[in-house]
């Protein structure tokens, strides 16, 4: 059994004044320090910075009549995710360096200006530049991770990966709520469209700096505190003290951790040369390019693809489109879910063949949505599957993740987050690329995943396939 519940009491495995140990179980309703408290404030400040991210998807239909576009807006989508791959390789490297508290807030509070400036806009080219440099709030995604893999032991650490990254992600489709009701709001007031999607953009540039601050007064790097005190206080820690320690649990804990920190001794780059080096982090990428990078590209689409289609008003398009997001409440930690379970039982193989399975089934629901547009009610029900398995894929990836090369996870999570956007912007061009019909890009779509799910077959995790080699005496 996975060690997830619903509790509001500290975990029993951890003593509350220990700040050297991990947790071995999730309370979910926990709010107790450090790690209740840093695992909530990790997934509502991505899922803040994730709102802000997308804050301009729903209003794309104002903008566009506003600004006068038409294929501009496809061009945006895409800018809206690239600069994002410098940024998560960025935040990964610094995460490992100072810690993921002062990472995730300086990305937030540098994040809000240009989603305030966005109200500033009058073309295409203004529009470019903002969304290129909001991308730097999708790199929250690594600080967010980072948080949960330094609070919880590897026993529940997909799960609580998969609970934090896939609460942050209901921000895409909290924008697609949050946004048509602000914009809403306002022009009942103002009665000008083109001045209430303007001032609607304030509002999630204001949350991402009340997010950032949480992170400063709220959040802990890791069970001991500060990254930095910890750092400079397991330098100087001698090898006979650790060895002396009368828990185990705090002894493995110092081990991991002092390998991390004796890791960036040698170089961010050479970390990075080394992760680029091994050829399953490689594959880990392209995986997550199917999964998230799916995500975010059908996050820039849904909404308009529904209002287009099945001619709705812009409202109840984007209501529908909020459906794919808002499955993160619970299918990404599905995802982390199932995967724990199975390596319970099964050890890695039990990982990957969880991974596998989910990304099959998230290509062949892609391809169902295709022939599926008859009625809207059959839409929305094949999207619900869709939306599931691939945000479950997020879930599943995450959780084999720390197992690759656990010294530098924290560059190996900014890489593989990097795939999600290279994934995303692959993904956003077929969309663009079939803005007539968009229908034919979720079919391609679909089968690009279909073919790539098949690579789990070639993953070497902890020293084990999904299908056992024999060797030859």
């Amino acid at each position: 059994m996975i060690d997830v519940k619903l509790k509001t009491s500290p975990p029993p495995t951890v003593d509350e004044n220990d700040r050297t140990t991990k947790a071995k179980c999730l309370h979910i309703l926990s709010f107790s320090k450090p790690h209740g408290r840093t695992f909530h404030v990790a997934w509502l400040s991505f899922m803040i910075a994730f709102t802000g991210w997308y804050s301009i998807a729903p209003l794309k239909p104002y903008i566009k009549s506003d600004l006068k576009l038409n294929s501009e807006i496809a061009t945006s989508d895409i800018l809206a995710v690239s600069a994002n791959v410098i940024f998560l390789v960025t935040a990964g490297l610094l995460c490992d360096v100072i810690g993921p508290r002062r990472v995730m807030a300086t990305f937030l509070l540098a994040g809000s200006i240009p989603t305030a400036l966005a109200s500033l806009i009058h073309n295409a080219d203004g529009l470019y530049a903002i969304r290129f440099f909001i991308g730097v709030l999708g790199a929250c995604f690594v600080p967010c991770q980072f948080y949960t893999t330094q609070m919880y032991e590897k026993n529940v650490v997909g799960s609580a990966n998969a609970f934090a990254g896939g609460w942050g992600n209901l921000g895409g489709g909290f924008a697609y709520i949050l946004m048509p009701i602000v914009f809403n709001a306002i022009n009942s007031s103002v009665n000008d469209p083109n001045t209430s999607w303007r001032i609607a953009m304030i509002v999630p540039a204001g949350l991402c700096i009340i997010a950032g601050l949480m992170n400063i007064f709220l959040a802990d790097d890791c069970p001991a505190g500060d990254w930095l005190k910890q750092k400079k206080s397991l330098e100087n820690v001698e090898v006979k003290e650790v060895l002396e320690a009368s828990d185990k649990m705090k002894i493995d804990s110092y081990v991991e951790n002092s390998e991390q920190f004796e890791s960036t001794k040698k170089g961010k780059f050479t970390e990075l040369s080394r992760a680029f080096s091994n050829p399953y982090v490689l594959i880990m990428m392209m995986q997550y390019a199917c999964t998230f990078g799916v995500e975010l590209a059908i996050d820039n689409v849904i909404g308009t693809f529904f209002i287009t289609q099945f001619d709705l008003p812009t409202t109840s398009g984007n209501f529908i489109g909020a459906v794919f997001g808002l499955m993160n409440l619970f299918s990404r930690a599905t995802g982390g879910i199932v995967s724990d379970y199975a390596n319970k039982k099964f050890g890695i193989r039990g990982r990957l063949f969880s991974q596998v399975s989910v990304l099959l089934l998230e290509g062949i629901f892609l391809i169902i949505f295709r022939f599926s547009l008859n009625s809207l009610t059959s839409a929305i029900v094949v999207m619900i599957f869709f939306s599931f398995f691939t945000q479950a894929g997020c879930g599943t990836t995450y959780s084999i993740a720390p197992y690759i090369d656990p010294p530098i996870y924290g560059t190996i999570a900014g890489l593989i987050g990097t795939g999600g956007t290279l994934g995303g912007l692959m993904f956003n061009s077929i969309f663009a690329h079939f803005r007539t019909s968009i229908q034919e890009g979720f079919l391609v779509t679909g089968i690009v995943v279909t073919v790539l799910s098949l690579t789990t077959f070639l993953l070497k995790v902890s020293g084990e396939k999904i299908i056992p080699t024999k060797r030859l005496k």
